[in-house]
């Protein structure tokens, strides 16, 4: 199939920036903003994020559902992805500013504020991302220019993420109150970033409107023939590698998800840098990520997607292993340059310093800094490859059923949301210093959080990966099975670049050649 022009590309690829930009604040600053900035309790923080995350699970597969059977001119996929932009330019910048007229407010009612906006923010992002997703079959059945689109992609969820962190970082250093800790005096620094992200993503998505024209189903054109093949979507439900592919994919957005959130948090409270840090060290990690991802389709025609995944897997858990070892320096004795002054009793825990009473502590923030470098570049590389490859196996899994793509991708999405909210849930609960900022626990707390969910999670994908190539392997038909049926009819035999054995269907059964299409049938040349 031809390659789609360079405009086209490019028009789809910022399709999903406004997500993008408001992703990077929901994940990396939501926790850090209820609990740091106007004070909500660890737990009643993680019970807003896991409302929005199962908002966003449940409403994927009714979109995904819902998208396959729309109908109209506009086209299916761009319908849904309007109505969820302006879902997500309504609720969106309520979500990070304090509630209005409620300083009286309980905390039950303060909690039910912010989920409605979030309910409705999380059904706008959803309808975004599985619109723009299943986009990606029905532009091209190509496997390469899939990876190619999911590559562009992922480049610009990294590069809108770098803009949301290089504007946190000059906020922080420039209109912000000048300490070291986040307080109640940045609350409008939250809010000018809402509104920031909104307006720009806002040209973004009429971009890729104004860009992208997307075929209704019923005049979708190829130049391959049967491009789309209806699919119910209820038979994916009998199909192995359908779950093989969602806990990949699950795995991969727990991964990179709970990273991304609990950094700023282990950035403050484990390392106990400056709050500037807070932007500065997910910068380094996307910025890694954005570089790989420029070499993405190139090391998979190499190598493969399998082998670029476990590549990616790799270089992940070695980012949770430096985690690990990574840990604060500090002294009790005199003031000296690059280090930050704690005082010996904080947030009403006489334990909190590890020096004795009546001295102050001081941690090297320099010598951190540095070797926390490392770490982030690890993090963004392994990060970005497992989420793109991810991707792209599931937009192989889909082919040419097109017709149901979006069923698959909300599928995907479901278990990814669900997995992530209940995992922070989890983590907020069992908090130990629910009720203040931070004590001493959260040193170590947060670095065993960054080492160990990621970490379980990398192992997991690896399993699932083994799983399925040994399935894979193990249905390839040998050479006398493809003789005997051979004899019996004639089948199409070739291998893929992707790693799949001969002529499949979606089950994995031999595809049987149209008698069109059989040699037999062609005229000969004489």
């Amino acid at each position: 199939m031809a390659q789609l022009p360079w405009a086209r590309r490019y028009s789809y690829a910022v399709g999903h920036v406004m997500n993008d930009l408001c992703a990077a604040m929901w994940f990396s600053y939501l926790l850090v903003f209820y609990h740091g900035v106007i004070g909500i309790s660890n737990f009643s923080a993680g019970l807003i994020m896991l409302v929005g995350q199962a908002a966003d699970a449940l409403f994927t597969p009714f979109i995904g559902i819902a998208s396959d059977n729309t109908k109209n001119e506009y086209g299916p996929r761009k319908t849904w992805h309007l109505l969820g932009t302006f879902c997500v330019l309504g609720s969106f910048s309520f979500i990070f500013r304090e509630c209005i007229d409620c300083e009286n407010a309980s905390p039950w009612a303060l909690r039910l504020y912010y989920c409605c906006f979030v309910v409705v923010f999380q059904f706008g992002w959803a309808s975004v991302q599985i619109s723009h997703l299943s986009l990606i079959p029905e532009l091209t059945n190509d496997r390469l220019e899939q990876v190619s689109l999911n590559g562009l992609r992922y480049a610009f969820t990294i590069i809108s993420t770098i803009v949301v962190y290089v504007s946190m970082w000059l906020l922080l250093e420039f209109n912000s109150p000048k300490t070291g800790e986040l307080g109640s005096g940045d609350k409008p620094l939250f809010m000018e970033m809402g509104y920031a992200v909104l307006g720009m993503g806002s040209i973004f998505v009429l971009t890729f409107h104004l860009g992208v024209k997307e075929q209704p189903p019923s005049h979708a054109v190829s130049d391959e023939p049967a491009f789309r093949s209806k699919t119910s979507w209820k038979k994916w439900f009998g199909r192995l590698a359908f779950y093989q592919n969602a806990l990949i994919y699950m795995s991969s957005r727990l991964m990179v998800n709970i990273s991304q959130i609990y950094v700023p948090l282990y950035i403050l409270h484990s390392l106990h840098l400056h709050k500037r840090n807070i932007a500065i060290f997910p910068l380094i990690v996307y910025v890694s990520g954005f570089v790989a991802t420029l070499l993405m389709r190139r090391v998979n025609e190499r190598i493969g997607s399998r082998i670029t995944y476990l590549l990616g897997l790799v270089i992940f858990f070695g980012a949770c292993l430096w985690f690990h070892f990574q840990i604060p320096r500090y002294e009790c004795t005199s003031l000296s340059p690059h280090m930050i002054t704690v005082p010996p009793i904080s947030h009403n825990d006489s334990a909190f310093t590890p020096c004795e009473v009546g001295q102050v502590v001081k941690y090297h923030s320099t010598w951190v800094v540095q070797s926390v470098f490392g770490a982030a570049v690890l993090l963004g590389i392994g990060g970005s490859t497992v989420l793109v490859t991810s991707l792209s196996m599931t937009s192989h899994l889909i082919g040419r059923e097109t017709d149901s793509g979006a069923f698959v991708y909300g599928a995907m999405s479901f278990m990814d949301k669900l997995s992530n909210g209940l995992a922070i849930q989890v983590i907020q609960t069992l908090h130990p210093c629910d009720h203040v900022v931070c004590c001493l626990a959260c040193e170590t707390y947060y670095r065993q959080i960054l080492v160990f969910v990621p970490g379980a999670a990398c192992v997991f994908a690896f399993c699932i990966l083994a799983w399925l190539v040994i399935r894979e392997r193990s249905n390839r038909p040998t050479y006398d099975e493809l003789s005997s049926q051979c004899e019996t009819e004639p089948v199409d035999i070739h291998f893929q670049r992707s790693g799949s054995y001969g002529a499949t269907d979606q089950v994995g059964q031999p595809r049987k050649v149209l008698e069109s299409e059989h040699p037999s049938s062609r005229p000969t040349v004489n």
